[in-house]
């Protein structure tokens, strides 16, 4: 692709200095997808690489995808359009909101917002209104929402193939939809296990992650449930402040909604002895950085404990 002078491929790793983690005798790395780029970082850019490719081939004019108000998928597209010069559309459920800053970042990076009603957005493609807004947009490309697909499990390969040069045995790594854990599960090294940390309450993750990895079950992989926070987007003071205290000692910023999670649920379990020391751990970073500048936005409304930027 062109620009890619602007990406930094492959992701550094580093080490996670924190005193927790020194004083327990931990060794956790971090793979820094977030510093891939600035603004199109982490999963987000690894799903989107060959759906770009893929429009340039085919001479698509337009990429249109899905997502909800606060979606890294929307802005990681919105910034992936500028970026590369193309024309991007985003279908958002329920309605615009002329504050929210994820939305305007799109809107200032030229894509153009559709809003639905929750109840046709559910329908997706049987939605007579989403077809309506394709409709408008002749010779598209459509991704779904996430950026999910085989193209996407192209962009995962990569990242796993960089991670089985490594010589780590347990990868860390938070999951929404469960996309690219199951992708990063399917090419991983066998010797390598896969602790999931979810961003959302309930049990489906699993089953959702093996779909991906096209796996019945693998039990190299490990589900880890206890630090959702009560679901997704779901938080408190003690989760928003462990973040602060944590990127203060570490100078690794994380969002509220994955990354933070992940960190505060490997920190209880290494507080609580529950963590193999001779093993190598090494947590992939999946970005999602404006989740920060999302939150505190929320926060403001509701006079609620912020995080430091």
């Amino acid at each position: 692709m062109t620009n890619d002078h602007q990406l930094v491929i492959p992701s550094p790793i580093q080490n996670v200095n924190h005193p927790l983690l020194a004083e327990c005798k931990i060794q956790l790395d971090v793979k820094r997808e977030d510093l891939i780029h600035p603004l199109v970082q982490g999963n987000k850019w690894r799903k989107l690489k060959y759906q770009l490719i893929e429009m340039q081939r085919g001479k698509s004019s337009k990429l249109i995808t899905f997502g909800g108000a606060f979606s890294n998928h929307i802005h990681a597209t919105a910034a992936a359009g500028k970026l590369f010069n193309i024309e991007t559309v985003g279908i958002l459920r329920g309605e615009d909101d002329p504050n929210n800053p994820t939305l305007n970042f799109a809107r200032k990076s030229g894509t153009k917002l559709h809003f639905i009603p929750r109840s046709e957005y559910r329908l997706k493609s049987e939605s007579t209104v989403v077809q309506d807004i394709l409709n408008k947009y002749p010779n598209h490309f459509l991704s779904p929402e996430g950026g999910s697909g085989p193209l996407a499990e192209k962009g995962i390969k990569e990242m796993a193939d960089e991670i089985n040069k490594e010589d780590h045995n347990v990868i860390l790594i938070s999951a929404g939809t469960g996309c690219t854990a199951g992708y990063l599960l399917k090419h991983l090294d066998s010797t390598k296990e896969l602790w999931v940390f979810p961003s959302l309450k309930g049990d489906f993750i699993e089953s959702e992650i093996l779909k991906f990895a096209d796996k019945s079950n693998c039990s190299n992989l490990k589900i880890i449930n206890d630090f959702t926070f009560g679901g997704y987007g779901k938080t408190n003071d003690v989760l928003i402040q462990f973040i602060n205290d944590f990127t203060a000692s570490t100078k690794i910023p994380v969002d509220p909604i994955y990354n933070g999670k992940l960190m505060f649920g490997f920190n209880d379990l290494v507080a609580n002895i529950k963590i193999d020391v001779t093993k190598k751990y090494l947590w992939i970073h999946t970005g999602g950085l404006q989740g920060i500048i999302a939150y505190n936005y929320m926060a403001d409304k509701k006079e609620k404990l912020k995080i430091n930027q």
